[in-house]
């Protein structure tokens, strides 16, 4: 019995983990040169207007109640591509798919990934695109203190919003050890794909205008107290 239950478990991982395969920048260009495949943009309505994928339907995960509705335009007997624009929404939004009986491919990389790698994208937006800091501006913040920590982050990613108090607390308890620069990366395309930031959140720590560590996700608070004083040794 504990054999039989062992075989079916392990089935069924290996069928989860199909079902959420990750796909590159390269793979997804392949896959929007067919016009019937299924590619959904799971981002807000704005983002998708502002720039989105070729042949993407935009299916906000955010408004369940809708995106639970346009289940009934999407083939069982086909793949889902999803993407966000770094990986967080698409990640739940396979996640909840795959429990559907959808065969789900996550590109995990996103819009971040897709600019970085010089991909079409379609605007649906007129409004002029925010020119955002420039690399030179950059530049001078990273070398404005001896030690800089500077996050990238939005306001609708919940990893970034978890990190948000941790890295208050750092610059409270720490100012005179680290000055600390928030960035939207919403805001700021051009500089996070100059900067090859493909995922948020991210942070960058710098000493004396060089960058010393690189972390995506979230860290610690003992974790980034490590590197700063590390820096300040």
């Amino acid at each position: 019995m504990k054999k039989a239950l062992f075989i079916i478990g392990l089935l069924a991982s290996v069928h989860f983990g199909i079902a959420q395969t990750k796909v590159s920048a390269e793979e997804m260009e392949k896959v929007i040169a067919k016009p019937q495949t299924q590619l959904w943009d799971v981002r807000t309505p704005q983002e998708f207007s502002e720039g989105h994928i070729p042949n993407a339907v935009n299916v906000d995960w955010k408004d369940q109640e809708n995106f639970k509705k346009q289940l009934a335009n999407l083939k069982k007997d086909q793949p889902v591509y999803i993407y966000c624009l770094g990986g967080g929404r698409s990640k739940q939004a396979s996640e909840f798919l795959t429990k559907e009986g959808y065969t789900v491919y996550d590109y995990s990389g996103g819009m971040m990934d897709w600019r970085k790698a010089d991909k079409p994208e379609i605007k649906t937006n007129n409004t002029k695109e925010p020119a955002g800091m420039s690399k030179a501006d950059y530049d001078h913040v990273v070398n404005s203190s001896k030690v800089v920590l500077v996050n990238f982050s939005a306001v609708w990613c919940g990893p970034c919003q978890q990190l948000k108090p941790i890295l208050l607390d750092v610059e409270k308890k720490h100012s005179n050890q680290v000055k600390l620069v928030r960035i939207d990366a919403d805001k700021n395309r051009e500089l996070a794909k100059t900067l090859k930031v493909s995922a948020i959140p991210q942070i960058k720590l710098y000493k004396d205008g060089k960058l010393v560590w690189d972390k995506t996700g979230v860290a610690t608070e003992s974790e980034i107290v490590a590197q700063v004083k590390k820096a300040n040794n």
